[in-house]
């Protein structure tokens, strides 16, 4: 094997809050992938959820960037009794009924509000996010709209299609009139809002501008839309967002108290020195004894947590009154889009993004010239915030250390349903490999989702749990829903992996053809004998 399929900038195009697998939601405060975004409130991968209210950051979703993405809910409803994420992550009681999804005409007019008042000044945000000429279409797939900083132009589908701009299934770059754009499905039947408080102005539109504004960013300022060489230097890093399975607590502390030390240093300015100096204790404390997860995920720290920076900060204008008011967006940020972690998260990439915008801001707070750093690396904006800071302990919250040793138990029990089959499919040695390669050149994958991407000791790449995807070859289409598979980088070939046995059962082997009748996996394909890997007998779709 040479490499790693989930190698950044190869990789899966997070749009920040919006969650596949369902979940209740997290605990870090901040109002995502970030899918996966306070209570980490990324409504969590496995069930159980993390717990920083973050706008639900999250979810994992569609395919090596610049594509399309996916997704299954943008912002999680909960059950009875529990909290729920509102908008950009503010919470409410559930069971007080979820507010109606907005019609087309409502989303065209918030959203052109808040184009109006944020993306002319994102320019201040970040060197180079001059979003003042991007293009925004909106689509339901019956209408559509084009809106800029200027206004709202009617379009229709049939232009769109006209000039080669297909409606997405959720977020993708385009091109209009000349200008770069950014289009958007809002016609997701199981997009879900909670209400909030009455009055307040979080909600679904402001909720899907953040996401709009954090892709945008990532399509036009970090590169991913623009080609390999325009990507940023530091997000050309290999990079992984997997999280080691089984979970352990102790990271997920360390990142938590990091999250909240940096949020206290910005909400209270004449306490920073002590909240830097702790941040910098659990941030070394972090680095020292998980050397090898903070390697990995140095990358998306960079990339989803500069993303969350612009896309929060442009809410931020987007909602505060009156408008362009530093106090009043400082305001907005603390009180609506930054709560305390008050539990942890399922998986470390959600934690990318609301450790970013803490940093970001504080970082802005004290005057650092961060943001060039960040875009040649290798720093993160964690490094550059607590750079040449001293470390000094602080004691951690009364309870939150075994909030977080129950919620990293009650998780492994739930991904161990999903996983551990699979991995003892893998090891099984009566089993085969079906390596499924990308789809024929000049055909766009299939959209995709999954609950979660992880390391496992002693099996190869990163597996992903819970995969729904129609994968094509040039014999058939393989469907996979909602099935743990795993996935490498075999010869230079990125690949689909699933064990299957070829004497019987749902996955007969006859002569070069394969066929799958199982619930979870479906189809018939030609194959061909591949290469040995992990010391096992390979068939390659064809």
């Amino acid at each position: 094997m040479t490499g790693r399929r989930d190698r950044l900038p190869v990789l899966v195009l997070l749009v920040a809050g919006l969650v596949t697998g369902g979940g209740q939601p997290s605990q870090w405060g901040l109002a995502d992938q970030a899918g996966r975004e306070a209570r980490w409130d990324p409504a969590g991968q496995s069930r159980q959820g993390a717990r920083w209210a973050l706008s639900p950051q999250t979810g994992r979703i569609g395919q090596a960037a610049p594509r399309t993405a996916t997704a299954t809910d943008l912002v999680t409803t909960a059950g009875t009794g529990t909290a729920a994420v509102t908008g950009t992550g503010t919470t409410t009681a559930a069971g007080t009924g979820a507010a109606a999804e907005p019609a087309f005409a409502d989303y065209v007019a918030g959203l052109k509000a808040d184009v109006a008042r944020a993306w002319p000044r994102a320019g201040t945000l970040f060197p180079g996010t001059d979003f003042s000429t991007l293009v925004l279409l909106v689509s339901d797939g019956k209408q559509a709209a084009a809106i800029t900083a200027e206004g709202v132009t009617p379009t229709s589908v049939a232009e769109m299609e006209r000039r080669g701009v297909a409606v997405p299934e959720l977020i993708a770059p385009a091109e209009w009139d000349g200008r770069h754009a950014v289009a958007i499905n809002t016609a997701l039947g199981r997009l879900r809002f909670e209400p909030g408080p009455d009055g307040q102005r979080i909600g679904p539109v402001l909720t899907v501008f953040d996401k709009i504004t954090h892709e945008a960013f990532r399509f036009y300022v970090q590169g991913f839309a623009l080609g390999p060489d325009m990507v940023w230097p530091s997000l050309r890093a290999e990079g992984r967002r997997a999280t080691e399975y089984p979970l352990r607590a102790a990271p997920r502390l360390y990142r938590a108290m990091i999250y909240n030390e940096l949020r206290e240093a910005y909400r209270a300015p004449d306490t920073r020195p002590a909240r830097l100096a702790a941040a910098a204790y659990w941030a070394e404390r972090w680095a020292r004894e998980f050397p090898a997860e903070r390697r990995r995920i140095a990358v998306v720290d960079i990339d989803a947590g500069t993303a969350e920076y612009v896309g929060k900060s442009a809410v931020a204008m987007a909602a505060a009154t009156p408008p362009g008011g530093r106090r009043e967006q400082r305001a907005f940020l603390l009180n609506e889009l930054l709560k305390p972690a008050t539990g942890g998260t399922d998986s470390v990439d959600l934690e990318s993004y609301p450790i970013g915008l803490a940093a970001g801001l504080v970082a802005d707070d004290l005057g650092l010239d961060w943001k060039a750093a960040v875009v040649n690396g290798p720093d993160t904006p964690l490094d550059l915030v607590v750079k040449g800071v001293t470390p000094s302990a602080r004691p951690e919250p009364a309870g939150l250390r075994r909030t977080i040793d129950e919620q990293v138990a009650q998780a492994n029990t739930e991904i161990a349903m999903d996983l551990d089959p699979a991995i003892a499919a893998f090891r099984d040695p009566r089993t085969a490999l079906l390596l499924v390669p990308p789809p024929p050149e000049g055909t766009q994958p299939e959209p995709r989702s999954l609950s979660g991407e992880y390391i496992v000791e002693r099996v190869p790449g990163t597996v992903y749990r819970r995969f729904t995807q129609k994968l094509r070859v040039n014999s058939g289409v393989l469907e996979a829903k909602e099935l743990s598979v795993f996935a490498d980088q075999v010869d230079g070939v990125d690949y689909t992996i699933i064990p299957f046995d070829p004497t019987g059962g749902d996955s007969p082997l006859s002569g070069d053809r394969v066929r799958f009748t199982s619930t979870d996996l479906t189809g018939d394909l030609q194959v061909r004998a591949g290469p040995m890997l992990a010391g096992k007998k390979t068939f390659v779709a064809q």
